[in-house]
């Protein structure tokens, strides 16, 4: 059983599953990503957002492959990328003093 983990690249881009390759809840704002749904664009406007960060940042995920079959992927990007990650609740850390 061979296994590899590989740089998300727009050629492999197509062995993620089809409902992964169109979803951009995280990519897009939550307006914009609407949008693109509603004009089935979901698909274009996913793989432009990672063309865009492959040039700007670099790899910005990985896919596994298991006797050359995808079995898995995660995506990843710096938070300048991600601009649904505004809508969402966040506080700063708090450090317990160890005792």
């Amino acid at each position: 059983m061979g296994r590899r983990l590989v740089p998300l690249t727009l050629d492999n881009l197509p062995d993620i599953p089809n409902r992964c390759r169109s979803c951009v809840f995280w990519e897009l704002d939550p307006v914009s990503g609407q949008a693109a749904v509603k004009a089935d664009t979901a698909a274009l406007e996913k793989e432009g957002w990672i063309s865009a960060v492959l040039l700007d940042w670099g790899s910005c995920g990985r896919v596994v492959y298991v006797d050359d079959v995808p079995v898995g992927f995660v995506l990843y990007a710096p938070p300048a990328y991600v601009p649904a990650r505004r809508h969402f609740p966040r506080a700063p850390c708090r450090r317990t003093p160890c005792s």
